[in-house]
């Protein structure tokens, strides 16, 4: 991965973690003093539109490594540090970008719960197993000779699906 994928994927996940927790806080665990009020806390209204613009900007970073980091990864036959977590992360990002869609759009106040719990659920455990594949790919062994700690030199992986080029 390039610095500038490494940099838009980390912080559109990080900003979107922090909004989506600052939210959350706010809107479940904090009450307003006018009963009548939706939103809890001043920020809140911020906070979920910071949330919303940064969700986005991670679907476009997954995808703009999702050729060479996530299926060229994948497709390499032997062991690499982090291919569990990796695998974990990116399972989870469907069904945490569709509930996030879905969120927008569904009114029904049974369905929406349950894609409240759905984005949650699954925004927190894409969250930790991005941080832990960061942790895992970092405490990754550096073999001599080999640059990315350990990883084949460039050029002799696998080649990807339709490119003349090698991972």
């Amino acid at each position: 991965m390039s610095s500038f994928e490494k940099i838009l994927l980390h912080v559109s996940t990080f900003v979107a973690t922090l909004t989506g927790v600052a939210f959350l806080v706010m809107k479940y665990f904090m009450t307003s003093a006018d009963p009548f009020s939706v939103i809890h806390h001043p920020l809140q209204p911020y906070a979920l539109d910071l949330h919303v613009l940064a969700g986005p900007v991670v679907v476009f970073a997954i995808g703009l490594i999702g050729r060479e980091h996530i299926l060229g990864r994948f497709l390499e036959r032997r062991p690499v540090a982090g291919r569990g977590s990796g695998i974990a992360t990116i399972l989870l990002a469907a069904p945490m970008v569709a509930s996030g869609y879905l969120l927008q759009v569904v009114t029904g106040e049974v369905t929406h719960r349950a894609l409240v719990v759905a984005h949650v659920a699954t925004g927190a455990v894409f969250a930790l197993c991005l941080a832990g594949h960061l942790l895992a790919a970092r405490n990754r062994g550096r073999v001599p000779g080999r640059k990315n700690g350990g990883t084949a030199p460039a050029g002799t992986g696998p080649a990807l699906i339709g490119s003349d080029t090698k991972v």
